[in-house]
Formats: structure tokens, C-alpha cells, sequence
């Protein structure tokens, strides 16, 4: 066991406490063996908690199973494509105009 001054002991609590490193699952004794290896943590998101975890795997899965619908279709440049099937009707002759009445 480590005997620290009151002085530092104050100090690194205060920062420990300022710094919610215990959301982070820091204990105050792993802070104040090394402080500086946790300093990062200080602008770091906090851990999700049980029910945001349980969310965040739902939505996982539901990206998983609409990326997996998609999967068949070509791609160009990452992005899905459907394919269109449709009839083009030629507008500058007069027979486009005539073809289209008349099946019409």
C-alpha cells in the first residue's frame, strides 16, 4: 500500500472527482499510482450504460438486416443502385407522338 501527502492526495482526488473517471471504471487508488495514463479520459465519452448498449445492438442489427437486403443490387461507388425498367418515348418525331396515342 502506497502512503501518498495530503497534499498530492487532495490534488489528484480533486481531479479524479472533476474528472468523473469513476464512470469510466477508474478506481481513485489505479488514478493516483499514474495519473498521467488516465489524463486522456478527461475528454473522452463516457462508457454506454446497460439499457444505451442493449439500443446500440438493436440498431447494429437492424443496419446488419437492411445492408443485407440491399447486398444484391450493383453498386457504383458504394452506393446501392436500382436498376429502372422503363420505355423511353423519343419526343422530337412526330411517330413517338403517334406510337404513344395509339397504344394508348
Amino acid at each position: 500500500m502506497t502512503i501518498y501527502s495530503d497534499a498530492y492526495l487532495n490534488h489528484y482526488a480533486d481531479r479524479y472527482v472533476a474528472m468523473h473517471l469513476k464512470r469510466h471504471g477508474v478506481t481513485l487508488e489505479q488514478y493516483l499510482a499514474d495519473p498521467a495514463r488516465y489524463d486522456h479520459l478527461e475528454f473522452e465519452p463516457f462508457p454506454l450504460l446497460p439499457e444505451q448498449r442493449r439500443v446500440q445492438q438493436q440498431l447494429d442489427a437492424e443496419a446488419a438486416r437492411a445492408e443485407q437486403e440491399i447486398e444484391h443490387l450493383p453498386r457504383r461507388n458504394g452506393a446501392a443502385i436500382e436498376v429502372l425498367h422503363h420505355r423511353r418515348h423519343h419526343r422530337r418525331t412526330f411517330l413517338s407522338f403517334f406510337t404513344r396515342k395509339v397504344k394508348a
